[in-house]
Order: C-alpha cells, then sequence, then structure tokens
C-alpha cells in the first residue's frame, strides 16, 4: 500500500522544463513541520512522507517510537554519545546550504528490506538523468566510528563504511551503482585515513536515466545479525537532469580549462572541441549554459558575487566572483 501511494504522489508531481532539478528542502512540494529540536513533527507518523520539487523519499513508521527512510531535519545538536540521541543530527550541523538550514537524515534498515520495497528509496516523478548529491555522516555512525559503542567497534586500520546508490529505470531493471565511503581507513598509513565531517558531493552520472535512486550500506564492522556501525547517513541538494549530463565527448571535457575573468566579469572558457559548459551555485542551482567551440566568455555581470562551479562533463573547477 505505501508503495502504491508513493506511485500514485508521483504522478501528480508534474515534471518540470528545467534543465536541472535540485533538492531544495526550504521550498517542499508540502509543509514540513518541525518540533522544538528541529526535527520534522511526523517523524513517527506512517501516513507521512517527504516530498520536493520532483522527489518523493521513503518513510516508514510500522509502531511507536521507530522509523526507518528519510526524515526531514534542522538540528544543529551534536552530542557526540554514539548513541540513539544523535540520530537526527548531521555532522555539518545543517544542510549544504548552511548551519541551521533543513537537510535529510536517513536510517537504511537492511531487516526490513525485499527485491520489491527498499528502505532508503527516493521516487522521481519521471525518467531522469542522475547528476549527483551531497552526503555526510550523522554523529550517530560519526560518533560510533571514532570512539566506538556498545554495539560497534571503533575504527582500526583497515576498518571503512559505505553507502551505496542503485539506480532503477523506469522498467525497474537497475541501472549501475556508485559507492561513497564514508569512513575509510584502508591505507596502512593513518594520515590517509577519512571520516567524513561535511558536505561531500558524490558523483551519480554514471546511473544514466533513472526513475528511482535507493541507497544501502555496507561497513568492515558486521556481525551475525548484520552491519554494527550505524546506518545513518545525511543527504542533501539530490540533482537529476533532463540531458544526459555525460554525453559530453570524454577527450573534449579532459581538454577543457576554464577561470574566472574578474575585469571583465565572466567565465573564460578553453576547450579543444565544441563542448557544452554550465555554470551551477554551489548549493546546485543552475546558472548558466553555453555551447563553447575553441573559447568563449560566459558573462555572469547580472550573477551575485558568490561561489561557483563550472562543469563540462568530467571536468569541474570551482570559481570566485
Amino acid at each position: 500500500m505505501k508503495k502504491f501511494l508513493l506511485a500514485l504522489a508521483v504522478c501528480f508531481c508534474g515534471a518540470v522544463s528545467a534543465e536541472n532539478i535540485v533538492l531544495d528542502l526550504s521550498n517542499p512540494g508540502a509543509p514540513i513541520e518541525y518540533d522544538e529540536n528541529d526535527v520534522w513533527t511526523d517523524v513517527y507518523n506512517n501516513d507521512e512522507i517527504i516530498y520536493s520539487q520532483e522527489f518523493m523519499f521513503t518513510h516508514t513508521s510500522s509502531f511507536a517510537g521507530y522509523y526507518n527512510g528519510f526524515v526531514a531535519s534542522k538540528s544543529t545538536v551534536i552530542n557526540a554519545s554514539a548513541g540513539l540521541d544523535d540520530q537526527f543530527g548531521c555532522m555539518a550541523k545543517g544542510g549544504y546550504a548552511g548551519e541551521g538550514t533543513p537537510y535529510l537524515v536517513a536510517y537504511w534498515a537492511a531487516y526490513s528490506e525485499t527485491p520489491e520495497s527498499k528502505t532508503c528509496e527516493v521516487y522521481i516523478s519521471a525518467p531522469y538523468y542522475a547528476v549527483g548529491c551531497y552526503v555526510c555522516n550523522s554523529p550517530y555512525a560519526y560518533y560510533a566510528i571514532k570512539e566506538g559503542s556498545p554495539y560497534s567497534a571503533k575504527f582500526e586500520q583497515g576498518d571503512w563504511f559505505k553507502l551505496i546508490a542503485h539506480g532503477v529505470n523506469e522498467n525497474a531493471e537497475e541501472t549501475g551503482t556508485v559507492e561513497y565511503y564514508l569512513a575509510d581507513y584502508q591505507s596502512e598509513n593513518a594520515d590517509e585515513w577519512t571520516l567524513n565531517d561535511s558536505w561531500e558531493w558524490v558523483d551519480l552520472s554514471s546511473l544514466g536515466e533513472v526513475a528511482s535512486i535507493y541507497f544501502t550500506m555496507e561497513s568492515s564492522d558486521t556481525g551475525a545479525y548484520g552491519m554494527n556501525t550505524p546506518a545513518y547517513f545525511c543527504l542533501d541538494k539530490l540533482t537529476v537532469s533532463a540531458d544526459d549530463p555525460t554525453s559530453v565527448d570524454a577527450v573534449a571535457a579532459a581538454a577543457v580549462k576554464a577561470y574566472y575573468d574578474r575585469s571583465a566579469g565572466c567565465v573564460r572558457v578553453h576547450t579543444s572541441a565544441p563542448a557544452e559548459v554550465s555554470v551551477y551555485s554551489v548549493n546546485g542551482a543552475w546558472v548558466a549554459q553555453q555551447t563553447v567551440v575553441d573559447s568563449a566568455a560566459i558573462d555572469l555581470t547580472a550573477v551575485p558575487s558568490g561561489v561557483y562551479i563550472v562543469r563540462c562533463g568530467a571536468y569541474s573547477v570551482k570559481i570566485v566572483k
């Protein structure tokens, strides 16, 4: 029934004509109310889900005090407890837009997964090409990894914790997977160990055209009952596109060079072959696009000062206006 309701609601969302569609929880499809702790008031309401822009996020609360799937939060609190009092937080203390801004917390319930029903799945109103998303560790997982807990081990050399995104097309066939390590202690050199504590971009373009994306998790700390590391992660600025982001010829993309010309207020782009070059704000909003042959100037004089990303296929560079 839940899956039917999701599909029905997606049909009513309708598609938009923008080239890129970026998750923006400050402008959801239905109001999101937050309690005194800045957590979604419907976290334990089985009849409520979150939808924003062209996205709908799975959420289940099958009994009092329990949920799986996605929950909206604006919490800035980090208790560093490696316990449930940190389950609605984010190590960045807010969404990608800044401290105290909304983001999604996801709890992946492996034991509730079936081939037909995924606990952390994002449905899209129509097939779009996957572009990417920002992810961050939950404090619950972060401190369980860093300090250990009664239920999970402190990470040591050789340990790892990863998030896996699975693309699903309109025929319910998987299109591929993308892995991102939320913690990676595999190197013999401890200086190279990583434990995510900020928003990091994950390129999902290899998933191709998708009707949904679902997430699973894996950890080196696994026991008889499955993964011991808390199965939580945070998500923001999920982005899909009406156009294939991998359609630019790889050779041309590798030869793209771009920089900001402050005196002229434009981005100077040089390519070895014709290419589509796009400019985005750091929170994923599309700013400009231009076909470049040899060289061109993309005018940014009407764009506010800030940090922007210039992207052409596999090539990406950050500029400051």
